[in-house]
């Protein structure tokens, strides 16, 4: 599998603030205000993170493929012209970034946004994560994917995005896996589930020499997750499929999607991580007046820790 460059770090902030700086992107972080929201929750503390942006106004709510901007990126924006195996990605700035560096991983030529990660998709984005984690640096990095027409996704192109967590942000994932052992898919081996949390969430633990050089612990576990997101939406009748992917070093989710919004509000796969990203403070307002859980369990189905299901009924 290929690695990124040794400077790819150096290059990505120095090309993020370039293009801040000339105004080919759209970022107003200065003037983020953020609150810290804690809920608890059957005896358990959860905390969520509401960030107010207002260049967030300026993103599209939904592309089309008639205007695509992933099919030939600004140069100021792009940071390697080339990835993966057989070249077949490009590394890009966010336009509209919610945190400083905000980039993904593209597919060069056009695929769908409504399929899942293929193996050579999958094994760039832990690339990626590796090439970051490897670094050294203080900044905790995850990946996300919106798969499907009622994840959140905001362009038909597909691409991974890559962002930093707040400063010590503990996503429920990770509290998850504190107490869990490495997650080896077996016919016996079910993924993890918060049962204290309203809807359907899929946990596997990664070993921490995951990235492998042949990556098939990383595949294996993806494709396990996926089998359980694949159950759930055949459950609920499903005519399509939809769903999230929040990945680190440490761990992988997968989240069943039902719908794209909340009362006209788009929820993509940052919610699941906690983190509420809001274009204004009305917006904000309404997670902390419906109480966030329940918010993402209008978004997804329901918490299935007590069902049995069997691997292979889709």
């Amino acid at each position: 599998m290929q690695s990124l460059p040794l400077d790819f770090h150096n290059n990505l902030w120095i090309k993020y603030v370039a293009a801040l700086r000339n105004g080919d992107l759209s970022f107003t972080g200065d003037s983020a205000s953020c609150e810290l929201v804690n809920r608890e929750l059957n005896g358990s503390n959860y905390n969520f993170h509401l960030t107010v942006l207002k260049s967030l106004e300026n993103r599209p709510e939904k592309g089309d493929i008639g205007c695509n901007p992933f099919e030939n990126p600004e140069p100021e924006l792009t940071i390697l012209n080339t990835f993966g195996e057989n070249n077949e990605f490009r590394i890009v700035l966010n336009k509209f970034p919610v945190v400083p560096a905000h980039f993904m991983l593209l597919t060069k030529i056009f695929k769908s946004q409504d399929t899942p990660l293929s193996p050579n998709e999958l094994l760039a984005t832990y690339s990626v994560l590796s090439g970051l984690s490897r670094d050294g640096t203080k900044e905790d990095w995850f990946a996300f994917y919106n798969c499907g027409p009622e994840s959140g996704a905001s362009q038909p192109h597909k691409h991974v995005q890559f962002m930093t967590l707040p400063a010590k942000h503990r996503s429920f994932a990770e509290k998850l896996i504190d107490s869990s052992e490495d997650f080896i898919p077996s016919q016996t081996k079910v993924p993890l589930q918060d049962k204290n949390l309203p809807f359907a969430h899929f946990v596997a633990k990664l070993p921490d020499n995951v990235f492998s050089e042949s990556g098939d612990v990383l595949l294996m576990t993806f494709y396990s997750l996926l089998q359980s997101t694949l159950n759930v939406l055949k459950d609920h009748d499903c005519h399509h499929i939809s769903f999230n992917f929040c990945a680190t070093m440490k761990y992988m989710m997968l989240i069943p999607r039902s719908t794209s919004n909340f009362e006209g509000i788009g929820i993509n796969s940052c919610g699941f991580m906690g983190l509420a990203l809001c274009k204004n403070p009305n917006i904000a307002k309404v997670f902390k007046e419906k109480g966030f859980e329940n918010v993402l369990s209008v978004v997804a189905f329901p918490n299935t820790f007590d069902l049995k299901t069997d691997e292979y009924h889709y």
